[in-house]
């Protein structure tokens, strides 16, 4: 699966390691070593998939990706050392597909940019009226409205629909959202996920059509109506 990659990171030895490691996978990399360094990369290049270091020198990663909505555009990858709950969230909420703390295991890396590319070329799914629009990044209601979602929000319904009525476990969708050390990320993350999702997916007598399965974790399962 070939992409152009734009790595954004100030390490070095990091910025040499990723980008050798991509390119011997059939990828092509472009460099940027700073916030500003993106933004002049972006004015020739049409990258895939942005890998977005969150401390850089000139800028925090997550507000500049919010600033210049790069998950609107791009598949986005968050690379940080930073892993609490509360910065893979924010990471996701500013439209990462992706959040992979460091130190990288370059094979972890690159299993979660084809995976990115993979959901982006993913036809349309639907369950119980609803539409989500996996290139468009996009969910409607049975009524024709659309969603709003986050990215992380996003991410987990297509794993969720794309295995419909089979229980997933709160690990395995952490895994969907974030490359994590188990022992730092909570799986608590999911579930803050889940129940924003719920919300936002009941709306004037439509049910939201997530299940909780007792010690498992969630599933995608048909509705009655009210």
């Amino acid at each position: 699966m070939s992409a152009t990659v734009l790595i954004v990171e100030d390490a070095p030895e990091s910025l040499e390691m990723i980008s050798t490691f991509l390119e011997e996978n059939g990828m092509r990399t472009v460099r940027a070593a700073s916030g500003a360094e993106l933004k002049a990369r972006l004015q020739s290049v049409q990258p895939d998939i942005i890998l977005l270091d969150v401390n850089l020198p000139d800028a925090d990663g997550i507000a500049l990706a919010r600033q210049l909505r790069l998950g609107a555009s791009f598949g986005l990858i968050f690379v940080t050392a930073r892993d609490s709950d509360e910065d893979v969230l924010a990471g996701l909420d500013a439209g990462g597909d992706d959040y992979v703390t460091k130190p990288i295991n370059p094979r972890t890396l690159l299993a979660r940019i084809r995976s990115v590319l993979r959901r982006a070329r993913e036809p349309v799914i639907t369950f119980d009226g609803w539409i989500l629009d996996v290139v468009r990044r996009e969910l409607f209601r049975p009524t024709g409205q659309l969603v709003e979602l986050t990215a992380g929000e996003f991410n987990i319904l297509v794993a969720l629909a794309s295995r419909p009525q089979e229980p997933l476990s709160r690990d395995f969708l952490l895994d969907v959202i974030s490359n994590r050390d188990p022992r730092e990320i909570s799986s608590h993350t999911v579930d803050n996920l889940i129940a924003r999702l719920r919300k936002k997916m009941t709306h004037e007598g439509l049910l939201p059509p997530i299940a909780t399965v007792r010690g498992v974790g969630y599933a995608l399962m048909p509705t009655p109506p009210r």
